[in-house]
């Protein structure tokens, strides 16, 4: 049987963009519904990592029989199923076909009940608006405006089991609850408000994300009787009515820069949303371990998840997401700067200015690293001062990694850049910072040496257990 007979929209879905479509949702126990099931991909990983029930559609009949046995079939064409069928349903995971993407995911979100996730991969030309206008794509595109995110996946079936060159995109919608059900896994507290309470390092106080949740909550909930009541004291205060238009005072909403603005109750949410993201990445207190990767990470998930509800249970996800992935920033923060020191090596072909301070085998207990300083002879500067952009962030992440091998605490040693400037330092000097005894050039470059004989050979142990090497015996004397 050839199952790609006469049916060009069918491409089985690759394990590796499975496994990204999932990361870091919870199917455990979880009723769900894959409306393209194809010959069973989806549906054989759903089943494999725990989900509690799969139901499914596929129209196609060679297909049909693939799948006897995996799951149970609700209908054949998943645009004739009403949202009554699929009522009990947590989420709606599908790879529909390519030609009717936008339709099939539309369709999804129109029938999902309230509190359903929808992940969906996509021919990126279906949000891709073009020079023609399309109403169907429009409308997806507002819909993952207000109600998800869109990531661009790119040519991910190069390599699948069907191939096509064809860019893709992942798109994640989350279907709100109505009136009293909106906010049924909300948690509510009467407490004092305990938002600075918090000191705890690398953790948030229970009470203090409560705290937060519960104000969000308040605050949309509030959102559509204030705008009522402001529209109402607007009109009433109003001599000449809306044709007049004028007042002195008016009430309306305004921005951050103080700008009048209109805004719908989505909108509200997804604002809020994002601000209280960041404050619960404020309140971690984890900067001595928050490396240059993991601030970009940051920065992307609080931009692509601010449609993810804002409950005590997401929260404490990302929060355990981002303790229990540590070690491994820091891992990669110390392969990264043994593979920059090293790449200054004169031994390294493809370094560009290099220096016999560097091995290229291993970081020697004395190195140089190129672009740390800055110095114009046009506005001489007496004291050192730190490129703006350049490698200080880079030593700065090498420390933090050294403090999670070592134990040090990161607060005792501080930004490279503020000791710098607090302490005026000249040219040429010799300083302590961290684990280094340092000197800056106007040239740019800074020389570094381990304060520690230890700490040098522990940086480097660590590498080799990472890379798999042995490193050489020390001599005896």
């Amino acid at each position: 049987m050839n199952i790609f007979t006469n049916n060009a929209d069918f491409y089985p879905t690759p394990d590796e963009v499975i496994n990204t479509m999932m990361m870091g949702e919870n199917f455990i126990g979880k009723t769900i519904l894959e409306p393209s099931a194809g010959k069973g991909n989806i549906v054989d990983w759903l089943k494999k990592n725990g989900a509690g029930k799969v139901i499914a559609c596929e129209k196609d009949a060679n297909l049909k029989k693939l799948l006897n046995g995996k799951c149970e079939m609700i209908a054949d064409d998943f645009l004739t199923v009403s949202s009554e069928q699929i009522s009990h349903v947590d989420y709606i995971v599908m790879n529909p076909p390519f030609s009717e993407g936008a339709k099939h995911i539309l369709h999804a979100f129109e029938i999902a009940p309230a509190g359903c996730t929808i992940i969906a991969l996509c021919n990126s030309e279906s949000i891709n608006q073009g020079w023609e206008r399309n109403t169907t794509k429009e409308k997806l595109k507002e819909t993952i405006d207000l109600y998800g995110c869109e990531e661009f996946l790119g040519r991910v079936f190069d390599n699948a089991e069907r191939k096509t060159n064809v860019h893709v995109s992942m798109i994640k919608l989350y279907k709100e609850g109505e009136g009293q059900d909106e906010f049924e896994d909300y948690l509510f507290s009467d407490e004092d408000d305990t938002l600075n309470a918090n000191e705890t390092e690398g953790l948030v106080q229970y009470n203090v994300v409560r705290d937060m949740v519960n104000r969000y909550v308040a605050a949309v909930k509030l959102f559509d009787e204030t705008m009522a009541a402001a529209e109402k004291i607007n009109s009433v205060a109003c001599f000449g009515g809306n044709k007049d238009g004028y007042l002195p005072v008016r009430f309306a909403v305004v921005n951050a820069s103080n700008n009048v603005v209109h805004i719908s109750r989505q909108q509200y949410k997804k604002e809020l949303q994002k601000y209280y993201w960041r404050r619960i990445f404020g309140k971690l207190n984890m900067e001595k371990y928050a490396t240059q990767k993991l601030r970009e990470q940051i920065n992307k998930f609080v931009e692509l998840q601010t449609n993810v509800p804002f409950t005590m249970h997401n929260i404490y996800q990302v929060l355990n997401m981002v303790i229990q992935t540590t070690g491994q920033r820091m891992n990669t923060a110390i392969l990264e700067a043994f593979d920059l020191i090293c790449s200054f090596s004169d031994e390294n072909s493809t370094a560009g200015e290099k220096w016999k301070t560097n091995a290229n085998y291993m970081v020697n207990r004395k190195f140089i690293v190129p672009y740390m300083t800055s110095y114009d002879p046009k506005w001489p500067r007496d004291y050192l001062y730190l490129e703006y952009g350049g490698m200080a962030n880079r030593m700065e992440d090498v420390c933090k990694a050294l403090c999670f091998i070592t134990g040090k605490n990161y607060d005792c040693v501080g930004s490279l850049d503020y000791f710098v400037r607090d302490n005026k330092l000249v040219w040429g000097k010799t300083f302590e910072w961290g684990f280094f005894r340092c000197k800056g050039f106007k040239k740019g470059t800074m020389h570094f040496e381990f304060k520690d004989e230890e700490v040098w050979m522990k940086f480097n142990r660590e590498v080799a257990k990472q890379r798999g090497w042995v490193l050489p015996k020390k001599k005896c004397v």
